[in-house]
């Protein structure tokens, strides 16, 4: 079962503030309409605290603090050198400096462990209205973070995920899928590689 289409007409129209990010940093970033997707899901639920799973460099963090006025703390996670991803094609992505085009932000923090949300649970973590989930792509990841997201994340809020494509080089489209027919409220921002579910 594939997820249901939502269009992105239905999305708050965004101007995005880019000026936090180096023009040179932009060009590894989301695909064409992506930024302005992700801006408009996190505004429609004006969230106080928001976690990243896969903060990177901390461009989506940067962008997403310079562009939705309500946040007061976002929570980057990543691994350490030497993790080795599920999906071969996420191998040459781990960062070198985890966050830090965000670091300067008072309400940014980071985690960064060894296995990244793999050595976490709910109790590590705070509530949060929004959780963006662009970590490790393997089935095991996508399902153990979207187990931890729905944990922390109370009715009302979103849970945000990246990468649902039909390429074949990462599971969350299958595990993604899976949740759906299991009943899920997923759906597929039109045109994007990304997914959410509003959470009961």
């Amino acid at each position: 079962m594939k997820l249901p289409i939502y269009a992105r007409s239905q999305l708050e129209a965004q101007n995005l503030d880019w000026s936090g990010i180096a023009p040179e940093h932009r060009k590894r970033f989301l695909n064409p309409g992506e930024a302005e997707a992700l801006v408009a899901i996190a505004r429609s639920v004006s969230p106080i605290t928001m976690i990243e799973i896969g903060v990177n460099e901390g461009r989506t963090a940067r962008l997403l603090l310079d562009n939705v006025p309500s946040l007061r703390e976002y929570v980057g996670i990543d691994v350490l050198p030497g993790y080795v991803t599920q999906c071969p094609v996420q191998r040459r992505e781990l960062p070198q400096r985890p966050g830090w085009m965000a670091a300067s932000d008072p309400r940014f923090r980071s985690i960064v462990t060894a296995r990244g949300t793999l050595d976490l649970t709910p109790e590590d973590l705070p509530t949060a209205q929004v959780v963006f989930i662009d970590g490790d792509h393997g089935r095991i990841a996508v399902e153990h973070d979207a187990k931890l997201a729905r944990a922390i994340v109370p009715p009302g809020g979103v849970i945000i995920f990246h990468d649902y494509h039909d390429l074949g080089t990462v599971d969350v489209r299958d595990v993604l899928d899976e949740f759906a027919a299991e009943g899920a409220p997923i759906v597929h921002v039109e045109g994007t590689w990304i997914a959410f579910e509003k959470v009961r």
